[in-house]
């Protein structure tokens, strides 16, 4: 039984501003918004606050919505945007990406958020799977499609209407589709996984839940009223290191950050050092990075010579944090809150998380299971174990996605009664702290992003001397995973460097493998036909592949 938290249980009692109601086979906040477009419109309450630092840009929230308007109405009465279509957003992190977001949930569209670091071919792909109309992108992205074949119309950043003209944003229901992320299984296929408005308001209030028990916590923690507290703190500030496509960086940090008046500081490529200079300069109060930006910043010859006293947040999103890197945050920021968790594309973001002494409480765990979601474990046939048993996570609540877009085969195969089979195996103690100890899905975590394992096979078997291949992750302190490729070719036709030649110009440059195994006999497949990947995995951690 999970032990009760009294101050998240007070957030949510009745009259409370997270009070707690049922819908249907969930609960929900009761006084939720509608949509995703009503919580967006509260922000322009704050008016004159800054909002976005990118670069020389610097925009308040007043500005951001100028800009925002502008487009809407130019989407609905100039691009004819109708309420349900869907607009692709395909660029690098960048106030033009937010404010396209923005524009098109005005504008009653469905955002379709396209991996800008994808080839052509895949986000062409992406972008025909989701019934796209038209496309906002960078100028490196709108060369990349039009390479791709892409043919619908584009609009770029640098051409974003800048005078506003009157539009009415079309009424919305909570189970309309908000926007689509894309997220892949054993097929290698990227998804479009269909979030409803009801998914992002929910997950951005679960975050905010959270954020208002760590302020309440801290005002305890320093025996002061917490409107004293408030007082005297200054505007929260998150640097933005996660790529926007991702929940993590549109849910957690975009949305949350913006529904709540806080700053967002953007780099447009990760740098270790630019970032120290950006937290001081900025006084960043906020950091969610994988394990490689923490080692990076930690390792910057000017680590040392900046103030970083401004930062109290740190989180680890993506994957696991590793405990060497725990006990480093720690050692270094011996006052700051430290988190992580455990979430998902398809439940917008995550399903446990810890904070401060919850999360020390407990390092090796992925958090504990949020208020909101029910969790389940199960075995091969679906039967619920008893806790602290290891099996299948289940996972339900309001942030559920509705569906994989145009694809209900691949939906009927994700849910059973109501719940969604994660394809992770896992177990959860007495204390509502889940622990993901395997993945029955083939996907590798590599410095926060996942690499599908059957995608990147798929395009490295294309060569014509590769009789079988198969990758693999294996731990790597820096990136947390690193993908291992293994062949099985044709004669000795063909070498080492000549097959990671062919995967460059083949794959995204995060998928290509870090190291290349070339087999020296047949590999060894089950009774299904399938490569044993477990003992080739094996074999090369021994190093004798």
């Amino acid at each position: 039984m999970k032990q009760a938290d009294p101050i998240i249980d007070s957030l949510m009692s009745p009259g409370a501003p997270f009070e707690v109601a049922r819908s249907g086979a969930f609960r929900v906040f009761k006084n939720a918004p509608q949509n995703i477009i009503q919580t967006l419109q509260r922000s322009r309450s704050f008016g004159d606050l800054d909002f976005i630092v990118a670069g020389n840009q610097r925009l308040t929230y007043a500005q951001f919505f100028d800009r925002a308007d502008a487009l809407a109405g130019h989407l609905i009465n100039d691009c004819h945007i109708q309420p349900g279509q869907s607009v692709a957003i395909c660029m690098q992190n960048s106030p033009e990406w937010m404010i396209g977001f923005v524009a098109i949930q005005l504008a009653g569209g469905v955002a379709v958020l396209v991996n800008s670091r994808g080839t052509g071919e895949v986000m062409k792909a992406a972008i025909d799977d989701a019934d796209t109309v038209l496309v906002l992108a960078d100028q490196k992205r709108a060369n990349t499609l039009s390479g791709a074949g892409l043919g619908i119309p584009v609009i770029l950043n640098t051409d974003y209407a800048s005078d506003i003209t009157a539009y009415k944003a079309p009424e919305r229901t909570s189970e309309d589709i908000a926007a689509m992320m894309f997220t892949s299984g054993t097929t290698g296929r990227a998804k479009a996984a269909a979030l409803s408005h009801r998914a992002l308001v929910h997950g951005v209030m679960n975050t905010q839940m959270a954020m208002v028990a760590i302020f309440q916590k801290m005002a305890a923690d320093y025996g002061i009223e917490i409107e004293t507290l408030r007082q005297q703190m200054p505007q929260s500030c998150s640097l933005l290191a996660f790529p926007l496509f991702h929940t993590s960086g549109c849910s957690a940090v975009f949305l949350t950050s913006m529904s709540t008046g806080g700053k967002l500081v953007l780099m447009d490529r990760w740098d270790g050092s630019k970032a120290l200079e950006l937290i001081e300069k900025e006084r960043v109060s906020t950091f969610g990075g994988v394990p490689a930006m923490y080692w990076d910043m930690f390792d910057s010859p000017d680590y040392d010579k900046r103030d970083l006293s401004s930062l109290k947040a740190l989180s680890c999103g993506g994957q696991a944090l590793p405990l060497n890197l725990q006990k480093e945050i720690k050692t270094r920021f011996p006052q700051g809150f430290i988190g992580a968790g455990y979430g998902m594309t398809e439940m917008s973001g995550a399903v446990s998380q810890a904070n401060g002494a919850a999360f020390l409480a407990n390092p090796e765990a992925s958090g504990q299971i949020l208020p909101m979601t029910d969790v389940k474990i199960v075995d091969e046939e679906g039967a619920e174990l008893a806790q602290g048993e290891v099996g299948e996570i289940w996972t339900k609540g309001a942030t559920m996605m509705s569906a994989y877009y145009g694809n209900p085969g691949e939906t009927a195969k994700a849910f059973a009664d109501g719940w969604y089979k994660t394809g992770d195996v896992g177990r959860v103690d007495e204390n509502g702290y889940i622990y993901v100890v395997d993945r029955k899905t083939d996907m590798v975590i590599s410095g926060g992003e996942n690499i599908y394992c059957a995608e990147v096979e798929q395009a490295l078997g294309k060569h014509p001397a590769v009789q079988a291949v198969t990758t693999f992750g294996v731990p790597d302190d820096r990136m947390g995973e690193r993908l291992v490729a293994a062949y099985q070719i044709a004669g000795n036709s063909i070498s080492r460097d000549d097959l990671l030649a062919f995967a460059k110009a083949n794959l995204a440059a995060y998928k290509v493998p870090t190291d290349i195994m070339i087999m020296g006999r047949p590999f060894e497949l089950n009774a299904m036909g399938k490569v044993q990947k477990q003992k080739v995995r094996a074999k090369y951690l021994k190093g004798n592949g």
